[in-house]
């Protein structure tokens, strides 16, 4: 997206030490004076800028920002995330990220957000929101692919963003087939929604929420939930930790499209939460327990039952009971 005179500033100021306010301004080719309220603004917005009269201005630090400027610093993709929406709040980044979706952005495009008003997960739950501590994101992708295997790109998702984690060492397992776990407890969800036209998509919306700094949780969710904060005692860019993701999922994608789901399996399974162990499955028709076997070329799950084994394309795996 086009970067506005604050961006510009931003930039500028992160390429140096110092930099004078006539130096900026003759860069950007504005007043002073629109340069020391731009400054003003940032402040405002929390970059930590130092100011003196004869060296002009220093960044400190640009804080905890999900900005397209503090993405972009870390991306390496050609496509994924090349043009983002970012918001300081909005009620879901999955309603506009359908939005623009329908006013035909391109394939890419991001939207994030610092809080939201009214995240969504799986099963029409509510995602708990801490302002400023979490990262709420939505991509639009716009795959030639059969309508049935949109649902895959969760698995990968989730896949993309386990291996990102534990390379910033964050002991994170999935829990079969949207969410993310650290001894037990959700740090990470994604929700995956489709634009059909016909019997072909339009676009598949990743819509992904993480629980970066939250340094508590609601009683409800106390024994279910964590951060990557509480979980490891560390403190994490939000903004790297979106581009690390966008870096490593656009590789897998672009390998789904030619390749298909098949090739992911071994790596879905090496990071999975709870294999070869018993566990519970609920459909809206029934509950199974038996032991978790893994997944099938396209994606489906396996559990070995009493019966046999069994899969599943859609079902949840029952961890917590509900309150």
């Amino acid at each position: 997206m086009e970067k506005t005179t604050r961006d510009r500033i931003l930039h500028a100021l992160m390429q140096t030490d110092w930099i004078s306010g006539q130096e900026l301004a003759d860069q950007l080719n504005i007043s002073r004076t629109a340069i020391w309220k731009q400054i003003v603004s940032l402040k405002e917005a929390g970059y930590a800028i130092e100011s003196h009269k004869k060296t002009g201005y220093h960044l400190i630090d640009q804080g905890d920002r999900l900005t397209p400027l503090a993405i972009e610093q870390h991306l390496q993709t050609k496509q994924l995330g090349r043009k983002i929406f970012h918001l300081e709040e909005t009620e879901t980044t999955q309603r506009i990220a359908h939005e623009q979706a329908q006013q035909g952005a391109p394939e890419g495009t991001l939207i994030v957000c610092d809080f939201q008003t009214n995240g969504r997960g799986q099963l029409g739950r509510t995602w708990h929101e801490a302002r400023g501590a979490g990262i709420a994101m939505s991509l639009i992708l716009r795959p030639e692919a059969p309508l049935h295997q949109a649902g895959q790109l969760t698995l990968i998702a989730g896949i993309a963003l386990t291996k990102v984690l534990r390379t910033l060492q964050v002991p994170v397992t999935i829990k079969w087939p949207n969410d993310l776990l650290i001894a037990n407890r959700k740090v990470a969800g994604i929700l995956t929604e489709m634009q059909t036209e016909a019997d072909r998509i339009n676009s598949v919306i990743i819509g992904i929420g993480i629980n970066v700094q939250h340094k508590d949780f609601p009683e409800v969710l106390a024994d279910r939930a964590t951060s990557l904060k509480l979980a490891t005692g560390q403190s994490f860019a939000r903004a790297e930790i979106v581009a690390l993701f966008l870096n490593e999922f656009e590789h897998m994608y672009q390998r789904w499209l030619i390749d298909g789901f098949a090739s992911f399996v071994s790596e879905w399974e090496d990071h999975a939460d709870r294999l070869n162990q018993e566990v519970t499955l609920r459909t809206r028709q029934v509950s199974v327990t038996g032991y978790l076997r893994g997944i099938q070329s396209d994606g489906t799950l396996q559990v070995e039952t009493v019966e046999g084994i069994k899969t599943f394309h859609s079902a949840e795996l029952v961890y917590w009971t509900e309150t």
